[in-house]
């Protein structure tokens, strides 16, 4: 059993989710519509005393810039000497492959990497839990909701649909490919089931969730993408922003790519803490008033702010009247 986001606003228990296709999805989609996949991957665990979080990153694109993607990067890989699969882990510590690298290769590397993902137009979307509040849970609580990874995995699966729907200039069915982890890929209850549920229990955004994929980082180059962006990711949520600390170069490139209020419904990152969730993005903004606070702890009440606003416009208009 899962505790399942139905219309994401509300929580309902999915004991064996299935998926009928016939009673959920009515229309098909025609040629005109482009084709989408997403790839995601994990930074942290569970069960690692030394980490505080763990989040999910997920990257979206059209097929058709998937497949200029892979030639860049594979491009890149070759001119810097890198081999595949590349592990955003082993290039941050210095590790493996990346050892004896100087300081100047490596920021040639990592820039043509993010070129690479910057030019597939690829939406960057994360959801963040924090794992000492999800320990702080009741024992009834852990069991129903299993392991973070599961509460990351329903916010990041439910915004990558929203986002397929809302790409320019008309969205498409998504394919979400999600890295292959035997505790989570595979069991009695698994990733796999989540998304079943979810696409039943969310009729609207199912329309937009074409396939669950698990995929291996070797046979997908995008998967190394899109761990490149979750470690990005963790480490801003677990070393930078409890700091209030400078942001690293790689974050701020998938912050111009991902949050972009004119165009974006959904949210950017999501953010799960004992507080409960929240997220930065327009639909925080506009369901919640108040979204995360990026580069360092707490929120930032955006309901407050628009009610200032209204109430200045208002007294000027008095004045002028």
């Amino acid at each position: 059993m899962f505790a399942c986001y139905e219309f994401r606003v509300t929580l309902s228990i999915v004991s064996e989710p299935t998926y009928a296709p016939e009673a959920v999805h009515p229309r098909r989609f025609g040629t005109n519509y482009p084709r989408l996949s997403a790839y995601v991957d994990e930074a942290g665990h569970a069960k690692d005393p030394r980490r505080m979080i763990l989040c999910l990153a997920g990257l979206v694109a059209k097929n058709t810039d998937w497949a200029k993607f892979d030639g860049q990067w594979r491009q890149a890989c070759v001119e810097e000497g890198i081999s595949l699969p590349f592990h955003m882990r082993e290039f941050a510590g210095f590790r493996g492959q990346f050892r004896d690298w100087t300081e100047e290769r490596r920021r040639r590397a990592l820039g043509k990497l993010i070129r690479a993902i910057s030019d597939a137009e690829a939406i960057p979307i994360g959801s963040v839990v924090s794992v000492r509040d999800f320990n702080a849970f009741s024992p009834r609580m852990k069991k129903l909701m299993k392991d973070p990874y599961f509460m990351a995995f329903q916010p990041l699966t439910y915004h990558m649909a929203v986002a397929a729907s809302m790409v320019q200039p008309i969205g498409g069915p998504v394919t979400m490919v999600y890295a292959h982890h035997p505790e989570h890929s595979d069991g009695v209850s698994n990733a796999g089931q989540l998304w079943q549920g979810l696409r039943k229990h969310n009729p609207i955004i199912s329309l937009f969730m074409e396939s669950y994929v698990c995929g291996e980082q070797i046979d997908h180059t995008p998967l190394q993408a899109a761990d490149l962006w979750a470690y990005e990711l963790g480490h801003h949520f677990e070393v930078i922003r409890p700091a209030g600390g400078k942001p690293r170069w790689p974050f701020q490139q998938f912050v111009q790519m991902g949050l972009n209020y004119d165009q974006f419904t959904h949210d950017f990152i999501t953010y799960w803490d004992a507080r409960g969730e929240n997220g930065l993005g327009k639909m925080s903004r506009v369901q919640k008033w108040q979204e995360i606070s990026l580069y360092s702890p707490g929120t930032v009440d955006r309901g407050r702010r628009l009610l200032r606003q209204i109430l200045r416009r208002a007294r000027a208009n008095s004045l002028k009247g």
